[in-house]
């Protein structure tokens, strides 16, 4: 009996044959969807009972616990080579939530991509919606934001109230972290070991806390158009840091079912990265109390509660600030 790989491999003349390693990843990937649906397809009657609010938001309650790597990016002084000096230990994760993010990474690289020309940009619109947090500090509760990224992170633009507003060009590469120009992200580890490592080597906490590399991947993924390796390999670093969960049944996110996969932070926040049911597409993050917390300006945050939804609306290539195609 020939099997489906060796059957397109026969009929599909025109370009190479899958190499071992992808035909090797494809059946990974189709044993962790097995693994998934069966662990997680609720019954009948669950289906009947379920019902699912609606929410959304921009950078993340990160704010309270590491503003700058989630509300923006943070200056630092040198990022140094992407590829760290020692040679990193073999890629190796499992269990449901590595499962879910190796169906997530597959996905990534089976998508379309060109690369930009350093004076094309990158564009990225995330729709936002903040809880009582913002209402205490009269903030909007709802936006969406625009944003451009020169290839080269020489220039950047946003646009306010409608307005575009574009920075001067800078002289010197930025230095900044997340890294946000494109020849960085590009020239990052390949390997989820060394990129995890990598990070961790210039987290402000230090290596022993992984809420920070954390956090800035789920920046990454948020607010840059990545390259579809770099983005399959942010992705699976992300099984490889302790005390990532994934929920047991879908939530609801932006109106539609998502897969909840997150860390808890502080104690009393869940940092969560949603993604689709079917296609594994990274759809967004957000903040969720899961312990009753009265912050230090005194508003009082109840189990539950979501305090922050960011929904990745679109990220794409353009020739131009201000063009959104």
């Amino acid at each position: 009996m020939i099997d489906d790989i060796t059957a397109l491999r026969e009929s599909w003349s025109e370009v190479e044959p899958p190499s071992p390693d992808a035909q090797e990843r494809a059946r990974a990937a189709l044993l962790a969807r097995i693994t998934e649906r069966q662990a997680t397809v609720p019954s009948r009657p669950e289906r009947r009972r379920r019902r699912l609010l609606a929410w959304t938001w921009r950078s993340g309650l990160a704010a309270l616990g590491a503003a700058a790597l989630v509300a923006g990016v943070v200056a630092v002084g040198g990022l140094g080579p992407a590829t760290p000096p020692a040679r990193p230990a073999p890629y190796m994760a499992s269990g449901p939530v590595a499962q879910t993010f190796e169906l997530a990474a597959v996905h990534a690289e089976t998508q379309p991509f060109s690369p930009p020309r350093p004076d094309q940009w990158t564009y990225v619109e995330l729709r936002i919606v903040r809880g009582k947090l913002a209402q205490d500090k009269g903030q909007a509760t709802r936006e969406t934001t625009r944003s451009w990224q020169r290839a080269d992170g020489r220039q950047s633009a946003v646009q306010i109230d409608g307005k575009l507003e574009v920075s001067t060009e800078s002289s010197d590469l930025p230095q900044v972290m997340p890294p946000q120009d494109y020849p960085t992200l590009a020239g990052l580890p390949t390997d989820p070991r060394a990129l995890l490592d990598w990070l961790r080597a210039r987290s402000p906490s230090g290596k022993g806390d992984d809420g920070a590399p954390y956090l800035v991947i789920d920046s990454m993924l948020r607010d840059n158009v990545l390259p579809p390796g770099v983005k399959a390999t942010l992705l699976r670093a992300l099984a490889l840091i302790p005390g990532v969960t994934r929920s047991g049944e879908p939530v609801d996110f932006d109106g539609r079912p998502a897969i909840a996969v997150g860390m808890v932070l502080d104690g009393w926040r869940r940092e969560d990265i949603l993604l689709d049911p079917t296609t594994h597409e990274f759809l967004g993050s957000r903040t969720v109390v899961v312990e009753d917390h009265t912050t230090p300006e005194g508003v009082t945050l109840k189990k539950g509660d979501v305090e922050v939804e960011l929904v990745r609306v679109a990220g794409k290539v353009v020739d131009a600030p201000g063009r959104t195609g």
